[in-house]
């Protein structure tokens, strides 16, 4: 017998169990359909406008969350970061890369499908991400405010 079918099925379905867990605390969202290619986005940083990264809210307000949303990224590597809510992200298009600092090597190049988990709350849950081909999209899922906060600075 396969094992893996199990294993991904029930992945599957705790990831989403525990998103809508949260999520039904919100109160009762109204429908939302954006056909693909009809998302608005826009710039997280307007100082970098549309060649930095770009958020287009399905659901929600970003500002309080909770909130569901596209993020379009250009190639390369964020720097190690946080949030203050914790966070369900699925790459839908290009390759993505995920790590916790000191890990970075352990971390590969991941399609389309790729989901995980990320705690948020402090420095303590900083991580860091990487689009490694010329785009990305990736749906995320925050129950709380969209952010990216830096950890301070190591000390020497």
């Amino acid at each position: 017998m396969n094992w893996k079918l199990p294993v991904i099925t029930a992945a599957g379905v705790a990831f989403g169990a525990l998103a809508g867990a949260t999520y039904a605390k919100q109160g009762k969202p109204e429908y939302v359909l954006v056909p693909a290619g009809q998302a608005k986005f826009a710039p997280l940083d307007p100082k970098l406008g549309d060649k930095g990264p770009q958020f287009a809210v399905i659901s929600g307000d970003p500002k309080t969350g909770p909130t569901a949303g596209l993020l379009k990224l250009g190639k390369g590597a964020s720097p190690i970061h946080y949030h203050s809510s914790d966070y369900y992200a699925v790459t839908v298009e290009g390759q993505t890369r995920h790590w916790l600092p000191g890990k970075e090597a352990d971390s590969k190049a991941s399609g389309p499908g790729t989901a995980w988990f990320q705690p948020g709350g402090s420095a303590a849950t900083a991580h860091g991400d990487e689009c490694v081909t010329d785009s990305c999209t990736v749906f995320i899922f925050m129950p709380g405010k969209f952010d990216l906060q830096l950890p301070p600075p190591a000390k020497k």
